[in-house]
């Protein structure tokens, strides 16, 4: 063969190979075909997971009021109840993680899960009032299958929506919902604020700055057991000087207590991952208590105080209806507060539980002391406070009296407000 047959042969080949180029365009279409079937099976995938791992939180919680209601020796029951929180910590550092990964995803499984429970409540009101004759047969089928379809349609509901903006997240502050004078006063105070990984949010010990809503991210909190506002000299010895660990992530938010408090925080947060949170300082949340007085600090109080119940005492509280906006609107449950030496009667009649969730009282009559978190027990008539603060939850009997509506609350002869 020819030294020039040879090198004609060498560009027919590479001409050959040239033709290649003619698939770019198709490439340039399968491509974002491939991005976009991969996305939604991942989005697929980490819903799946989110999912799972939620169940999974709601079982250890489960089994531990189960344990407990078994459990005939206590340091068995210990032993098991350490094991489900330490099960469910876990779990619940995996759902921030994955919250943090894919927050789009996980806004759109809970709206879709928030529509599915709103749908499935009006089938089981539907029923009942079918059942007592209220709805027509023929229209109750009809409402029904109108039902049944839009639960179908949600087969259909998109996999990831976009997270709202930073100023609409002040809407997810519950002392603050429904309330559009509140949230554009602290809209126009509210600052953002980012923390890489390691960063320290705030430190045991150190004076309140202002409370922090997280909008993205997860941070760990480490603090040794709550002392609830009880005094030294009054606490009585801790079981146990291990550390207490918890996990933010999303929608929560740090530093309410102290900043209501204006005491040292009892805790330190440290940045798990990138963080982004809205803080409203110290200052400005106080300028809100004189401006919006006595409702604003009375809310937070409140929100405060049911979730200390419900952290302590659910299985107590099972088929209490104590949402918030009810307690706020319908006075469903209340605060009292309590200063060193003041009395409240407790009406039994009226009031169904007495939940002391920050300080100490003790009985009048017995002179028994409790200390918060602590139900008050059937047979105590009258407490008096021995903390510099206390505040106790009051739920009231489902058909309350209308005689014995308001708490009989004195101190050495003056009379003590309770503040609505």
């Amino acid at each position: 063969m020819r030294p020039d047959n040879l090198a004609l042969i060498k560009f027919t080949v590479l001409i050959g190979y040239l033709r290649i180029i003619r698939f770019i365009p198709v490439l340039k279409t399968i491509i974002p075909m491939l991005i976009d079937i991969t996305d939604v099976q991942i989005k697929k995938r980490l819903s799946l997971m989110y999912s799972i791992t939620k169940g999974y939180v709601k079982s250890q919680e489960d089994a531990k009021l189960l344990i407990k209601q078994i459990s005939s020796r206590e340091s068995i029951y210990q032993k098991l109840y350490e094991i489900l929180e330490t099960n469910k910590r876990e779990a619940i550092k995996e759902l921030g993680l994955i919250e943090h990964e894919g927050r789009d995803v996980v806004i759109a499984l809970k709206t879709k899960q928030a529509i599915r429970n709103v749908i499935s409540k009006s089938l089981k009101n539907l029923t009942f009032l079918c059942s007592r004759g209220i709805i027509d047969k023929y229209e109750g089928i009809e409402m029904n299958k109108v039902l049944l379809t839009k639960i179908k349609a949600l087969n259909n509901f998109p996999m990831a929506i976009p997270p709202p903006t930073p100023d609409k997240y002040l809407y997810n502050i519950i002392w603050l919902e429904n309330k559009d004078v509140l949230i554009e006063f602290f809209k126009d105070r509210a600052k953002l604020a980012y923390f890489d990984y390691g960063d320290v949010i705030c430190k045991e010990g150190e004076m309140p700055q202002g409370i922090y809503l997280i909008i993205s991210g997860m941070a760990i909190l480490h603090s040794l057991p709550p002392t609830f506002g009880i005094e030294s000299s009054l606490m009585p010895a801790r079981e146990s000087k291990a550390m207490f660990t918890e996990y933010c992530t999303s929608g929560d938010i740090i530093g309410e207590l102290s900043c209501l408090l204006k005491r040292e925080i009892e805790y330190t947060v440290i940045c798990e991952t990138i963080l982004e949170a809205c803080f409203i300082s110290l200052e400005d949340l106080y300028e809100g208590f004189d401006v919006f007085w006595p409702s604003l600090e009375y809310k937070i109080w409140l929100k405060f105080a049911l979730s200390t119940a419900y952290q302590y005492f659910e299985s107590s509280l099972i088929g209490e209806d104590l949402n918030f906006q009810k307690c706020v609107s319908l006075n469903r449950a209340y605060v009292e507060t309590l200063s060193s030496c003041n009395e409240m009667t407790i009406n039994n009649v009226t009031m169904k539980f007495v939940i002391i969730v920050y300080g100490s009282v003790i009985d009048t009559n017995t002179e028994e002391p409790y200390f918060a978190p602590c139900i008050i027990p059937k047979t105590c008539e009258q407490v008096q406070g021995t903390s510099d603060l206390s505040k106790l939850l009051i739920i009231q009997a489902s058909e309350p009296s209308k005689n014995n509506n308001a708490t009989n609350i004195m101190g050495k002869g003056l009379p003590f407000n309770k503040r609505i």
